[in-house]
């Protein structure tokens, strides 16, 4: 009893009382610290474990306050059902904003994966691309990066599914270029590592003017369009070097004024009176009365030029200007684009014809459109260089060195040493008799021409 009287001496029931409740309330803070330490930590490691999430296909995406949704474009293996992101996916058709909003330059991913699809990184939740973009509109231009707000994914991470795309076959030194496709070394060799777009007026964005990035487009543009046979990739790759300024420029110097029919208005409406004048002498006379022979040489271009202008669809002033060449094959009017925009299923890009030049999808992708529409591979398997040349440009302007293109291309392929699918006795030799140009009538009308070409 005293021992128990003296230990509890000087202690109020109270006191007592107190005291135990002051430690309780400091365990329970103790422990509610524990508890909101460990959430934060739990919370951190849920945030880096999704941020580590594969971005797929329809991921959510965000540049500063635009809300918009990740396209995945090449045919890659798919993660979920969905083809899986990758780092070359850093084209402006890749992100599609919600508010209407667009990217008009990109640079190179960050933080990206280290597995690989298709030897390219993996995008990640966390992966982020600098870039400029902008609303419609006299709006000024944002920079910013893209982030993905979600991976695409749902519930847990699946592993890649190979099934659902090819995978490429390991490289195979034996193989042709009929079955492989060309490496970034290979396309440097071709054009002698020259550094490309460099002209004021190419509206690529930088991150779009790599090898790497020329090289991926190629591939899949040519695979897209049946470029498929050593010969045809030779004779295609010697053209559009020889089309785009010497892969200096995407986008036509001149200013198109010449494709409008506004610049020619004022020249048919003098001509448009005297039209049959070959046909009608006192018209004949009447011409030559009013206007001196240049004056009616220049009057009747603009004639037939307005109405080149009016049959291509340049009925509005500032088309000749928005539909001038652009691409590595140069497009030009406006129905060409139609087509081309048809055939790949966006006609609404017509508005936008200025993707074209812009993005490096587009501008390899439309000129081996227009390689394939103009039925060209079957004469590049002939290896009839001078037909190609005077289809694509029209004549025969800078033909020494589209020539000196293809056979320097040629033989770094080592066609005839290693293709499979050719079967010319001979290739790289260029004369007027042995091309198919002599059986059209512009081809009988510039013979002579041609012939001073000849190998």
């Amino acid at each position: 009893m005293d021992r128990l009287k003296n230990e509890g001496e000087g202690n109020t029931p109270e006191t007592q009382n107190q005291n135990t409740a002051q430690d309780n309330d400091k365990v329970k803070a103790d422990n509610k610290q524990k508890m909101d330490d460990k959430r934060a930590e739990n919370d951190e490691k849920d945030k880096k474990d999704e941020g580590l999430l594969l971005a797929i296909d329809g991921a959510r995406i965000k540049f500063n306050a635009h809300l918009g949704k990740f396209k995945v474009l090449n045919n890659v293996p798919t993660t979920q059902d969905k083809l899986t992101g990758t780092v070359v996916e850093k084209q402006i058709p890749n992100f599609i904003f919600d508010d209407g909003f667009q990217m008009i330059s990109l640079t190179e991913w960050q933080d990206f994966g280290t597995a690989k699809v298709q030897e390219n990184f993996v995008l990640l939740k966390k992966s982020t691309l600098p870039g400029v973009g902008k609303m419609p509109g006299n709006i000024p231009p944002e920079s910013g990066k893209i982030e993905f707000v979600t991976s695409g994914q749902v519930n847990a991470p699946e592993k890649i599914d190979p099934k659902g795309a090819p995978v490429p076959e390991e490289k195979d030194d034996k193989k042709c270029y009929c079955d492989k496709e060309f490496t970034e070394d290979d396309i440097k060799s071709f054009y002698k590592s020259k550094k490309l777009f460099t002209a004021k007026n190419c509206p690529l964005p930088e991150g779009m003017k790599t090898y790497k990035a020329f090289t991926d487009a190629l591939n899949k543009a040519m695979k897209d369009n049946n470029i498929n046979t050593c010969l045809r990739k030779a004779h295609f790759l010697a053209q559009i070097e020889t089309e785009s300024d010497r892969l200096n420029t995407t986008m036509e110097y001149a200013s198109g004024w010449d494709y409008d029919h506004s610049t020619h208005q004022e020249g048919y409406d003098s001509f448009k009176p005297y039209a049959n004048y070959k046909k009608d002498k006192k018209l004949s006379a009447e011409l030559n009365k009013k206007f001196n022979a240049q004056q009616i040489k220049q009057i009747q271009r603009a004639y037939n030029r307005y109405n080149e202008c009016i049959k291509h669809g340049h009925n509005v002033k500032g088309y000749g200007p928005k539909y001038k060449g652009k691409g590595l094959i140069q497009l030009t009017w406006k129905d060409t684009y139609e087509k081309y925009f048809k055939h790949i299923g966006k006609k609404d890009l017509i508005d936008t014809p200025e993707v074209v030049a812009n993005d490096l999808t587009y501008t390899c992708d439309s000129a081996a459109w227009f390689w394939d529409d103009r039925q060209l591979g079957g004469y590049a398997d002939k290896d009839d260089l001078i037909f190609i040349s005077v289809r694509i440009n029209g004549g025969l302007n800078g033909f020494d060195h589209r020539k000196s293109n293809v056979k320097s291309i040629i033989k770094l392929m080592k066609i005839e040493q290693d293709c499979k699918t050719n079967k010319l006795k001979s290739i790289g030799t260029y004369k007027y008799e042995t091309s198919d140009i002599k059986n059209l009538k512009w081809g009988k009308n510039n013979k002579a021409k041609i012939e001073k070409l000849d190998d």
